[in-house]
């Protein structure tokens, strides 16, 4: 196989991209739809949906220990057989392309928005397009060392923000706890794991790890890392903008920023959140559209994932485009993506695990 799919990146590097994956989506619209779905609850969801994740994770983790030395791709393929496993790994990646795709969409509209209103909104898409193709053409050594050193960045970021909001904060306006019903959370929760599934990143890129044994535990603490942050960033942003006016905010990471004021003399600080996002999203875009590429490598077992990555990149310009504005970008990320993607992610490993362990059972009984 070609040097770049050799390349081995630390524990550090592995937990600082997941953790990358994971949080990046907070800078956008992700509060607002947790809104939609938890009301005055919305920080409660992610609780939920990263406890379904992890469950899905822990399951991936057993799907791999039946199969030592391969990855997710190559897992699915021996439990269920070439034909079912390509179906399986379609899904895979198609749950990774639709959230590099969208997410082009969404950071180009915030960038569009907050700095630049009068550049079409075509040539920004262009912008990030090329900087993630770059940065996938680096491969993953560059791009996880990118995000280690970035990761003061984004955790940063993220304290500063929710810190500095605090005078704006109004936290009687979580009450009633539980939203629209513990029931109902459970369920958006559960249904809605898929705001976790970047975590399948580790199960793709895991021959590639250093310390591939410590795969499980760089799952976990990415995880609770991530949910730490999203939780509290949700119960914040809740305490700003109560319900049902966290519902109207388009943009809730840039809106909140606006809010923030230090004095006469430091004001608008909300342009340097911008340019914070923008390199967050360079490494967020940069990781899904590399773990995309190596799926298809690894499914149609190409010697490179490399000279998929213009074909991608012209896709994902054109797919982009296709929502006709942020709200319907985000509904289809979150309704659609979210949804039936995290279905996809965590229910098949669980249907191929239960395969991989009948067919064990089946090699011992014959014995």
């Amino acid at each position: 196989m070609a040097n770049e799919s050799n390349q081995k990146i630390g524990t550090r590097e592995a937990i600082a991209a997941t953790v990358y994956f994971l949080s990046t989506k907070l800078l956008i619209s992700f509060p607002q739809h947790m809104a939609e779905m938890g009301q005055t609850a919305a920080w409660v969801v992610p609780i939920i949906s990263f406890i379904t994740a992890t469950l899905g994770f822990l399951i991936i983790i057993a799907l791999l220990k039946c199969y030592p030395g391969g990855n997710l791709i190559q897992a699915s393929e021996e439990a269920a057989g070439p034909v079912i496993g390509i179906i399986a790994s379609l899904g895979y990646f198609a749950f990774f392309f639709a959230t590099t795709v969208i997410l082009i969409r969404e950071f180009s509209e915030t960038v569009s928005t907050a700095l630049l209103p009068r550049t079409p909104l075509s040539v920004i898409m262009a912008v990030f397009i090329i900087a993630t193709l770059v940065a996938a053409y680096m491969g993953l050594e560059a791009i996880t060392r990118a995000a280690l050193v970035g990761m003061p960045l984004i955790i940063g970021t993220l304290i500063l923000l929710n810190v500095l909001l605090l005078p704006q904060s109004d936290f009687d306006t979580i009450f009633p706890l539980f939203g629209p019903g513990l029931g109902k959370l459970l369920y958006n929760g559960v249904i809605h794991s898929g705001i976790a599934g970047e975590v399948l990143f580790l199960s793709i890129i895991v021959g590639q790890l250093d310390e591939e044994h410590k795969v499980q535990k760089m799952g976990l603490a990415s995880l609770l890392v991530a949910a730490s942050f999203m939780v509290v960033s949700t119960l914040n942003y809740s305490a700003v903008f109560p319900y049902p006016l966290s519902l109207h905010i388009a943009y809730p990471g840039y809106e909140a920023s606006t809010l923030i004021y230090m004095g006469r003399f430091l004001q608008r600080i909300e342009v340097a959140f911008v340019f914070l996002w923008v390199i967050s999203a360079c490494i967020h875009l940069a990781l899904s559209g590399y773990t995309a590429a190596r799926i298809i490598q690894d499914m149609l077992k190409l010697p490179s994932y490399k000279p998929l990555l213009p074909a991608f990149a012209i896709l994902g310009f054109t797919f982009a485009l296709v929502p006709s504005d942020v709200p319907e970008a985000t509904y289809v990320d979150f309704m659609i993506v979210k949804t039936y993607g995290g279905l996809a992610i965590f229910v098949i490993p669980l249907i191929l695990l239960l395969t991989a362990r009948l067919k064990a059972g089946s090699k011992i009984n014959r014995r």
